[in-house]
């Protein structure tokens, strides 16, 4: 690594980004400055412009951050360029909808995979991610909030009481401090988890494809949203610093979209006289 991408990735640390941030943003400035040697505003157009031409738009962007960054960071902001902006999808995909949640919860306390269970209830009633999941342990069901030090801040998980009442019996046996440590009692991975999850779905006839972690975060944000409608409160339930990253996860699937639209359009024709006789007739036939 060069002696100031070095730097670059100290002063990342200390502005205490995530390891995989710091990792992305450090490849960005050195694949940039072994390409150009010197940054000059022409050069760093000119590397945008590559990033757009040959990469996602989403890799685009962070590259294109990660320079900008770099030139703050050694007082070069005349180098900056304009950021690359990745369109938001008017749908999300691979999300697990409610029936199949419940279909592979249910194949999991059928066949007495109480962990299991346990697990994918905990993923789907906390809002957790994956990398909070695994870090989280008893002292939340005596308070009904887990604290932990993530994203350069204390992040405070809830556990609503009633998943603390109805678990009590289970983690009575469960040894050591975390909820969900494996078989080692040492933390779990999130990989390990990951693969947990995917491995149940198929198991259970539910897509491998939705039962990813965030998959569940997403229906969290979903389900609570259909009984409280404060985005706010949601916002800080989640952990989110902006309320723009919150009302992300709020956006249906394409099948959940035709879906409701289908709903909406059957509501609509109700109302429709002509409506209400062709279908009377249709049920006297």
């Amino acid at each position: 690594m060069r002696p100031e991408v070095e730097k670059f990735r100290e002063y990342l640390v200390d502005d205490e980004k995530s390891p995989s941030t710091i990792r992305s943003y450090c490849y960005a400035v050195e694949s940039f400055l072994e390409e150009y040697e010197i940054l000059t505003k022409e050069h760093a157009v000119s590397y945008k412009l590559g990033q757009v031409a040959g990469y996602a738009p989403k890799t685009a962007a962070n590259r294109t951050t990660a320079l900008n960054r770099f030139c703050e960071f050694i007082g070069r902001h005349d180098c900056k360029v304009k950021t690359v902006r990745v369109q938001a999808k008017p749908t999300v995909e691979n999300v697990i909808t409610v029936d199949q949640y419940e279909q592979m919860i249910a194949g999991l306390l059928g066949d007495g995979n109480v962990r299991g269970y346990w697990m994918t209830v905990f993923l789907a009633k906390t809002g957790a991610r994956i990398s909070e999941f695994v870090r989280l342990d008893k002292s939340g069901l005596e308070t009904g909030v887990c604290e932990m030090w993530t994203k350069g801040k204390i992040r405070r998980i809830r556990i609503p009481d009633i998943l603390i009442y109805e678990s009590a019996d289970y983690f009575k046996n469960v040894p050591g401090e975390l909820l969900f440590p494996n078989r080692f009692g040492n933390q779990m991975t999130t990989r390990g988890a990951a693969a947990d999850l995917a491995r149940w779905a198929v198991k259970y006839g539910v897509p491998r494809d939705v039962a990813h972690p965030h998959a569940f975060r997403h229906l969290y944000a979903i389900e609570f949203l259909k009984v409280n409608k404060d985005i706010a409160l949601l916002k800080d339930l989640m952990g989110h610093e902006n309320i723009n990253t919150t009302a992300g996860y709020l956006t249906l699937s394409e099948e959940q979209q035709r879906e409701e639209f289908n709903k909406a359009i059957e509501r609509q024709e109700m109302h429709r006289p002509d409506i209400r006789i062709r279908r009377e007739a249709q049920k006297k036939a």
